[in-house]
């Protein structure tokens, strides 16, 4: 038996263990290596980046975004995601009016006991050393136990694209 010139693969790991599903990604990506292209529908955007190339996100059946992994983030991604951990509940409402007064257009996405998670626009000419700088100040100031910043995920995207579903729809060419 050889592998095809094509392989069609409809939520390859959907309903696996954690531990089957890297297996499976080892394999996909072996066969990948080869002259197979492999072509894949999923909902997990970890096994997207895991697996693909390039990434086609669609809703409603149609096309919204065709591009690798970093040119959709970049074109799609609304910026940073901020999380932060405190020690205290009496440093949540501080922390919050803080981050409005340095961060004017973030968002509040997620609020656990001592838990803190923003979205963070992107400001123009604003480089990741300036973006690490002002929230290490900001920090240090609420006395964050723990902090971190990324950019934003393909899951982020991807929800975005769904809640969204928008009109413009981007015409793909094969």
């Amino acid at each position: 038996l050889t592998l095809p010139d094509v392989l069609l693969l409809d939520e390859p790991t959907t309903g696996v263990d954690p531990k089957a599903s890297r297996l499976i990604w080892d394999i996909l990506s072996k066969i990948r290596e080869s002259d197979t292209a492999l072509v894949l529908t999923s909902h997990s955007m970890e096994e997207c980046e895991a697996l693909c190339t390039q990434i086609a996100i669609m809703t409603n059946g149609e096309f919204r975004c065709l591009g690798s992994t970093q040119h959709i983030k970049s074109k799609y991604g609304s910026g940073y995601s901020l999380a932060i951990r405190l020690s205290t509940s009496s440093q949540i409402e501080p922390t919050k009016e803080l981050i409005t007064k340095i961060f004017p257009d973030a968002r509040l996405m997620d609020e656990h006991i001592l838990h803190l998670n923003y979205e963070l626009a992107m400001q123009k000419g604003q480089t990741w050393s300036m973006l690490f700088e002002k929230v290490a100040k900001f920090a240090e100031t609420v006395g964050a136990v723990d902090y971190s910043i990324s950019q934003t995920t393909l899951d982020q995207i991807f929800r975005d694209f769904s809640r969204n579903a928008r009109s413009d729809v981007v015409k793909v060419h094969f």
